[in-house]
């Protein structure tokens, strides 16, 4: 639980900024000295008293000595599709634009928010426009090193504008919908523009977009099988590049205007949606921007000097950085091979890399060792995605399983509470991370604590959800009351016994495969092979989340999200809108992914109110405490009616390596523990001892920050 705590308490300086963004105009900038720490004038020292140098530091915080060459070399299996960060949003290819490139901000080692591409930055008033005064002197560079334009305020609005044409699918493309004046707008406009047939020349319900002679774009609605036409048209609005809301004021100036107020927006600026790519190259190149290290520019702590796929990666220090001065390891030399994974550990040990993952067997045998127990750390839980059990409310498993049975059973607030209390997620977290203290992981709101935080007050202490925190949601008297009650009300309702409840998991994870018999043996084991039969699937398909939880085929899996800004709001999002596959629970207005509507009155009932508090929470915007128990309030009616059941946080696996990740930046979302900036390479491993004492120290600092 102490990692938990240290968590909660990093990010309170964090939502210190936001809380102040909803009153007045607030501005950030570099601090300056107080008038009192002006130099003043003096004589120059006689020869004989030239000051003695500063010797130079060649230990870390840990006590390691630092390496001689700081080079950094590692090995990786997995081939990178693009480097484009505008248009992926996966995490392996943002790590190069993350080490490559300077956002606005950055966080520094606790999570404060602090000035990176841009010095400083204000508010307005009623919270909506966002100006950020950009440094100059900054200049992009390409692979081999050579200067090219300056790094302007036009490189950000050409971004965005590169985010917001549906032509370039950027998968992250939703972090500016509905944030930024007419990015929707505009990604819906370039979509049907993209679609358009010449009007009369349409055929069948797949093209509802047709232009006109006048060069008007129209959208079909109301689709006729009788007539195989669309009975009526509606003129799509023309967006232009120049509407969407992200302005160049001057070469250094640059405004955001938001749809709403939004106090959390400076840490969405994290993601590779908001950063900037060189106008004049992005033009040239278009969807072509970010496929190797010559079709982009770097701006930012690194500079990828070689890129030759399935070879090798070279990050190289970039000299002319604003920041170089932090930036202490000089490249950063990977590898690839296929079997990283496994040889990587040897190749420690033989000291022909600086970093490895060690599998929970691997680590258990250097344990066992005297001195390659010296060589064993755990990498940080950062908690920036929470897993959860969910139930479907969708089922669209093979008959077999009896969805028709599942759709009676899961409907029933008792049957879902009693699977809530039944699930040992001690047990199950433990076979998830062997060797781990369960403790270290275990979430009780589907909020990891830590990550939200109000002088001093975390969030999942607000409220209802103060409940859970303390609490613990395993309890095996409670399940079997809760089971006596759903037996009566399910019988009643025409179920029949067992409920057949089918898991799937991905096979390329031994531990989710050992957890889900886990958690087979826990509730069949409390509640009875008679009352309900846990059928664990691996599954064998070719790409899991579209063929499992998308498609709805699945009774109750393991299901995680992923958040996007530092604002409770984020983990409401997959839950509340209506394009979510994450259990089909809130109702789809949009034809996404749902294939009937199996949920009953009394559910639909709960979907009701659960978007009511959502919405309210959504609107509270001046007051952080107001805004805090509204969102719990919406959070602890998700869990009070057993709609999740709300499990771990990833990270804390075993590892040996020659950094120290405290050193680095730290935020519990975002690219910030991708980044190289600020870390050094040591001649030796860090120990576990050394990792206990680093943290201890981190958590002191972040307190003290």
């Amino acid at each position: 639980m102490k990692k938990l705590l240290a968590l909660l308490m990093a990010m309170v300086m964090v939502m210190g900024v936001f809380a102040a963004c909803g009153d007045t105009t607030t501005e950030v900038t570099d601090p300056a000295p107080e008038a009192s720490e002006a130099p003043v004038a003096s004589e120059a020292p006689e020869a004989s008293e030239a000051p003695e140098e500063e010797p130079e530091v060649t230990t870390g915080p840990d006590g390691r000595e630092f390496a001689e060459e700081q080079v950094y070399r590692s090995l990786y299996s997995g081939e990178l599709d693009t480097m484009n960060y505008l248009y992926s949003g996966s995490t392996a290819e943002l790590v190069v634009g993350a080490n490559c490139v300077d956002s606005l901000v950055e966080n520094d080692a606790y999570g404060n928010i602090v000035p990176s591409a841009a010095e400083s930055w204000e508010v307005s008033p009623d919270g909506l426009t966002w100006t950020f005064k950009l440094r100059e002197g900054q200049y992009w560079y390409d692979a081999d090193g050579n200067q090219k334009d300056p790094v302007t305020a036009h490189d950000f609005v050409a971004a965005a504008r590169y985010v917001c044409d549906a032509t370039n699918e950027c998968s992250n493309s939703y972090l500016m919908e509905g944030w930024i004046v007419n990015a929707e707008e505009s990604i819906y406009y370039t979509a049907y523009a993209a679609a358009a047939v010449e009007k009369g020349t349409e055929q069948g319900e797949d093209q509802d977009a047709v232009i006109d002679e006048n060069g008007v774009i129209w959208e079909g609605k109301s689709w006729d099988d009788a007539t195989g036409k669309y009975t009526e048209w509606v003129e799509v609005p023309v967006v232009t590049p120049d509407q969407v809301g992200v302005v160049a004021v001057d070469d250094y100036t640059l405004e955001y205007h938001l749809v709403k107020v939004r106090p959390y927006f400076l840490t969405v600026l994290q993601f590779g949606t908001y950063w900037p790519a060189p106008a004049a190259l992005l033009e040239e190149l278009g969807t072509n921007f970010g496929m190797d290290n010559y079709s982009m520019w770097f701006n930012g702590a690194y500079i990828l000097s070689t890129f030759e796929p399935q070879s090798k990666r070279i990050y190289t220090k970039n000299e002319n950085n604003w920041d170089a001065e932090h930036v202490y390891i000089e490249r950063i030399e990977q590898t690839y091979n296929t079997e990283a994974g496994t040889i990587s550990p040897e190749l420690f040990l033989r000291g022909e890399i600086d970093g490895a993952g060690l599998s929970s067997d691997i680590a258990t045998e250097w344990l066992a060792d005297p001195e390659k127990s010296q060589m064993v750390s755990t990498s940080r839980v950062t908690g920036d995605y929470s897993y959860f059990m969910g139930f479907n409310f969708e089922p669209t498993f093979d008959e077999a399983y009896e969805p028709q049975n599942w759709v009676i059973a899961v409907n029933n607030e008792n049957f879902r509470k009693t699977i809530f209390h039944a699930i040992d997620r001690t047990s199950y977290i433990a076979a998830r991370y062997p060797g781990d203290d369960p403790e270290i992981h275990k979430i009780n709101c589907v909020t990891p604590t830590g990550f939200s935080v109000n002088n001093g007050k975390d969030f999942t202490m607000y409220g209802g959800l103060e409940k859970y925190t303390t609490g613990e949601s395993f309890n095996e008297t409670l399940a079997l009351e809760y089971k006596a009650k759903a037996v009566e009300e399910l019988t009643a309702a025409g179920a029949t016994f067992p409920i057949k409840a089918p898991i799937n998991y991905n096979p390329s994870s031994s531990a989710w495969g050992n957890a889900s018999v886990v958690l087979e043996q826990q509730l069949e084991g409390l509640l009875g092979a008679d009352f309900i039969d846990i059928i664990v699937v691996e599954y064998a398909g070719t790409s899991f989340l579209n063929e499992t939880r998308r498609n709805g085929n699945y009774a109750i899996q393991e299901l995680n999200w992923g958040a996007d800004f530092m604002d409770p709001e984020t983990w409401a999002d997959p839950f509340h809108d209506a394009e979510q596959s994450y259990n089909f629970f809130v109702p789809d207005s949009t034809g996404y992914r749902v294939f009937q509507d199996t949920k009953t009155a009394e559910t639909h009932a709960l979907i009701d109110e659960y978007w009511a508090l959502c919405d309210h929470a959504r609107t509270c915007v001046n007051d952080i405490d107001e805004r805090y128990e509204a969102f719990a309030a919406a959070e602890s009616f998700y869990i009070d009616h057993a709609i999740v059941v709300p499990m771990f946080i990833s990270g804390g696996s075993y590892q040996a390596t020659k950094l120290n990740g405290f050193e680095g930046q730290f935020a519990m979302m975002g690219q910030a523990t991708s980044r190289y900036k600020g870390q050094h390479v040591y001649a030796t491993a860090m120990s576990m001892d050394m990792y206990d004492a680093q943290y201890e120290a981190w958590l002191n600092g972040g307190a003290a920050e």
